[in-house]
């Protein structure tokens, strides 16, 4: 019996593969049974379509063959061949894109189904924004949308700093939110978001209405917008890491905590203690929240530690 797709896609290697993770975070101890599976990936229409980076799959490939020389094991020449095959490829220059795979139990067999798939720029900042790539915070927070859709659905839902879209086109897809707004401020960035909503939109159903809204945390006139429709739900992920913005968010959030009805929930990665600390001082004197913290582990969604907390302003 040949391979199945939904076998690839269960596959945390696949998984990996696909969204270009830093080969030092994936094991290929065991690669030799999985070779087949990243073969069969390689050849798949959509990744010719939304393809890799060209010298990440020629670094992947390299690392497979190493470890299985490495091992003693017998090389099969397909592997090979297509290792020979992207070396004497052109680096493509781009647009790049990574393949996400969220849930934990793929069912079908048709990679299209099962995966997101999000243009990403190959640069930590790009255009003056760190908002062209998905931060690992990012992907804890769709991981997250995903495992706990119950409390998104049926929720007027806005994120603060969308980025490339990873966290709200799950949620959209997944969730059933009444209504979705991604916000950003960087009109590069929401143009990368549009290319990225029409993409996954050719392969899923989007279940809900959804926005694309131009806002900065510094414009007060600009939240204006917000009075007639309060929201249930902010979400942002990875948006604490500069600590000249920290006053303007925390007046975002506020202003979203007065109506009492609001709750937020914030992914952030743990990079710098001394920036976290002084978010939270921050937030402290700009919003009287109750604040729950907890941590996230799930080792398939991110090899990182993240703390997201939750808090909101309603008496409890």
């Amino acid at each position: 019996m040949g391979i199945m797709m939904v076998d690839c896609l269960n596959n945390d290697t696949v998984r990996q593969f696909l969204c270009a993770t830093q080969l030092a975070a994936i094991n290929l101890k065991n690669i030799s049974k999985e070779v087949d599976f990243i073969l069969m990936i390689l050849s798949h229409p959509i990744l010719k379509k939304y393809p890799l980076k060209t010298t990440y799959i020629t670094r992947f490939l390299k690392a497979i063959i190493s470890q299985m020389e490495n091992s003693g094991i017998e090389l099969p020449d397909e592997l090979y061949l297509k290792y020979v095959e992207f070396i004497q490829k052109e680096s493509n220059e781009g647009p790049f894109y990574k393949h996400y795979v969220l849930d934990n139990d793929i069912i079908s067999n048709e990679l299209v189904e099962s995966v997101i798939t999000i243009q990403e720029s190959i640069s930590i900042v790009s255009q003056g924004t760190t908002g062209l790539c998905t931060w690992q915070a990012g992907i804890a927070l769709s991981c997250w949308c995903f495992k706990n859709q119950d409390k998104l659905k049926d929720k007027f839902i806005i994120e603060l700093g969308c980025g490339t879209g990873l966290s709200g086109i799950s949620a959209c897809i997944n969730c059933r939110p009444s209504e979705y707004w991604f916000t950003d401020c960087h009109t590069t960035v929401l143009n990368t978001l549009r290319h990225n909503t029409q993409i996954n939109e050719t392969h899923h159903k989007f279940n809900c209405k959804y926005d694309i809204v131009q806002f900065s945390w510094n414009d007060i006139e600009g939240l204006k917008m917000f009075e007639k429709k309060k929201p249930d739900l902010i979400l942002a992920a990875d948006v604490i890491f500069d600590h000249t913005m920290f006053e303007p968010l925390c007046s975002s959030l506020r202003y979203f905590t007065n109506n009492n009805t609001t709750e937020i929930l914030l992914f952030c990665t743990l990079r710098n203690p001394e920036t976290y600390t002084k978010f939270l001082e921050t937030l402290r004197k700009k919003c009287d929240i109750y604040l729950f913290m907890f941590k996230n582990n799930n080792k398939r969604c991110s090899r990182k530690n993240f703390t997201y907390f939750f808090f909101f302003s309603r008496k409890v």
